[in-house]
């Protein structure tokens, strides 16, 4: 008779101990018990049963199978539960290696505001008027190897290098990172100001590969 049980429980998907949770496996198979023992008794009172005995017991037949049914339906949402939790994690695991991929090359932008000078000759980088104060970005992952003040007129300068890129932030009224700091794109470098050689308040930022400014443009701003 478990046999039986158990090939219909297997047939309907209703097997209650393939649960990655404990818990919804515990219930599920304490639900399983109690459908098989209820399943066996009925089976074993009707061929066993006197005439008297049967139609005394009318009132058990009629409520044996409402049982069953009811235990039946709760053994079936046990195992979408526990399904539904299975899913769950592989999504949160999925979602947690992809927030690990490592951005090692500058993407995006660092700020916001206006862009108010390209990348031309005589000038490395990009132009954004912003108001000072205004948090900057770093583009890509990476560590800081500068973070002070330059006398090239970039004034207050942080560099993150990662590999063979170098982004360069420039003009900042406050650097809150230090040489040596590792960092991941998206974390503030620095506050935006009008340090150096500006003549307003802005952000100045470049892109280097191997040491030579290349035009920030399309990865920047996805032209």
């Amino acid at each position: 008779m478990t046999n039986t049980i158990d090939q219909v429980s297997s047939a309907y998907g209703l097997s209650g101990t393939n649960s990655q949770t404990t818990a919804s496996a515990s219930a599920a198979s304490e639900i399983a018990s109690s459908f098989k023992d209820i399943f066996s008794t009925m089976m074993l009172s009707g061929s066993g049963m006197s005439s008297t005995q049967s139609t005394s017991s009318g009132l058990g037949d009629l409520m044996t199978p409402l049982l069953m049914m009811i235990l039946l339906e709760k053994l079936v949402e046990s195992q979408m539960d526990a399904q539904g939790t299975q899913a769950d994690q592989t999504a949160g695991t999925i979602s947690a290696a992809a927030k690990q991929v490592s951005q090692t090359e500058p993407s995006g932008r660092p700020v916001g505001g206006v862009l108010t000078q390209d990348f031309h000759t005589g000038h490395n980088g990009l132009d954004f008027g912003i108001p000072v104060g205004t948090e900057v970005k770093s583009t890509m992952d990476g560590n800081v190897i500068y973070a002070g003040w330059n006398n090239q007129g970039y004034g207050n300068l942080v560099i993150v290098e990662n590999g063979d890129y170098k982004t360069y932030y420039a003009h900042l009224s406050s650097i809150p990172v230090a040489v040596g700091d590792s960092i991941t794109a998206g974390a503030t470098i620095g506050l935006s100001g009008n340090t150096g050689n500006s003549t307003g308040p802005h952000l100045h930022y470049e892109i280097r590969r191997n040491n030579t400014p290349i035009d920030p443009t399309a990865a920047t701003l996805g032209a």
